[in-house]
């Protein structure tokens, strides 16, 4: 209102269903990847999960999903159903197809309800790929309510976007990258980002995570994932130890390091380190914040 915008995004704050945001009548609703997390309010299925972000679905409005479980997607579409409203499903009506990438970013274009579209995206992985072409089928919709949006501010805010924390390269030689996942899906795609976008001979895992997280599920994702592990505790309250965390890996038959604050661990990374080498922080925004400002202090 101050700013006189004339259209707002709201990011939900946990669920949908019950969340503040529900106060305002959208005219776009969108629903990225649906995964478990939050479990102990919005559910321990895909499908309760789904029943609850689908609360912000509401009447007269466009809704788009991402691609979803089958289950997920069934609940999804029977509340459209039901309210009648338009379902816009991206991999199915809205597509993308990636032609190149780099460290730096990726191209690819994305075949929308109105057309065809050339982007550069300055953030990697598959799954970023998706979130943008979600991005696209949210401004098509919007532009179906009556916003005027051209092509050129499509791809203009495509790549312009600034996601610091999500597989974000710090320095190369060795590589150091921070990602916030935080849960086992999350996790399982940085695992096929490096993969996929790296080449590098050892990898070391800095490993964090806060209490109230699926910490087994990302473990299990980096069990496949052959380096060394290196856990640690960020400075906030809700850090968990990092002999838990140990006993998580250990459970798995990995064995680990633990390092007293995030400082320590990422030395003992370096230290460790070839130049030809990969070192990932991941499990906690958190801990990424504190591995980029101390990385931010070094020459």
């Amino acid at each position: 209102r101050d700013k006189k915008v004339d259209y707002q995004v709201l990011e939900v704050g946990l669920g949908g269903r019950l969340d503040a945001t529900n106060v305002v009548k959208p005219e776009v609703c969108v629903i990225t990847s649906i995964s478990y997390d939050h479990m102990e309010v919005l559910g321990d299925t895909l499908a309760e999960i789904a029943r609850e972000k689908a609360g912000i679905i509401k009447p007269g409005s466009i809704t788009v999903t991402a691609p979803q479980s089958p289950e997920a997607m069934e609940v999804l579409e029977k509340v459209c159903q039901q309210q009648e409203l338009k379902l816009v499903r991206v991999g199915r009506d809205v597509t993308w197809q990636r032609e190149s990438f780099r460290p730096e970013g990726q191209s690819f274009k994305v075949r929308g309800m109105k057309g065809e579209y050339q982007l550069r995206l300055p953030l990697i992985g598959e799954h970023q790929l998706e979130n943008a072409a979600t991005a696209v089928a949210a401004t098509e919709a919007l532009a179906e309510r009556g916003a005027t949006i051209t092509a050129e501010y499509i791809s203009r805010g495509i790549a312009n976007v600034d996601w610091p924390g999500r597989l974000q390269i710090l320095r190369q030689k060795p590589w150091i990258i921070v990602d916030g996942a935080h849960n086992g899906d999350s996790m399982q795609r940085l695992v096929a980002a490096i993969r996929q976008y790296f080449t590098f001979d050892k990898a070391t895992v800095i490993f964090g995570a806060s209490s109230d997280k699926n910490i087994a599920g990302m473990v299990n994702e980096l069990s496949s994932f052959p380096g060394r592990v290196i856990v640690t505790r960020s400075h906030h309250p809700r850090a968990v130890a990092s002999e838990r965390l140990a006993a998580e890996f250990s459970r798995k038959g990995l064995t680990s390091e633990s390092s007293e604050n995030v400082a320590s661990a990422v030395e003992r990374a370096l230290a460790i380190a070839g130049s030809s080498d990969l070192i990932c922080a991941t499990g906690s925004l958190f801990l990424v914040a504190e591995v980029m400002e101390y990385m931010s202090k070094q020459p």
